[in-house]
């Protein structure tokens, strides 16, 4: 008598090589739709600008920190894993004024006083004043977003 082995199917899983590769493409693909939407927001004249200095920032160059173009998220993607490409959580900065913002060298601020979750939401900036002392700011703050001093 013969065994019928399609009752006893066991279904085949994907290698976790293939699902690894699969939600590595599905981020890079949700990196791109964030990346096109903050760069559409934050572009004056049809060249980006730098949210935090004014500056208009350059795609190509590599070498000027100052002018080159990188994108900031207000809450850090490792701790925000659901706001990562959420187009509200990042901005256009420079790669100096990135650095300063995830040093804490510089602080984004909502009205109250506290972190900005959103970029509609920013009201003004601060210096930590622990890390960056009142003559050694590396940068100016553009017109029309306030600094504003901390308390210490």
């Amino acid at each position: 008598m013969a065994i019928d082995w399609s009752s006893l199917a066991i279904p085949k899983h994907r290698p976790g090589v293939l699902v690894r590769k699969d939600k590595q493409r599905a981020d890079k693909r949700a990196w791109r739709k964030t990346a096109k939407a903050v760069d559409a927001r934050d572009e004056v004249d049809e060249a980006p600008v730098c949210f935090i200095t004014g500056k208009r920032l350059q795609v190509a160059n590599q070498l000027d920190e100052w002018t080159f173009r990188d994108r900031a998220h207000l809450e850090k993607r490792s701790q925000s894993k659901a706001r990562r490409y959420v187009s509200a959580n990042v901005l256009s900065v420079s790669r100096a004024v990135h650095k300063l913002i995830e040093t804490s060298s510089l602080l984004i601020l909502n009205k109250r006083g506290l972190p900005a979750k959103s970029v509609r939401t920013i009201d003004h900036v601060a210096w930590n004043r622990r890390i960056v002392a009142k003559q050694d700011e590396p940068c100016r703050i553009r017109k029309g977003l306030a600094v504003r001093e901390l308390p210490a």
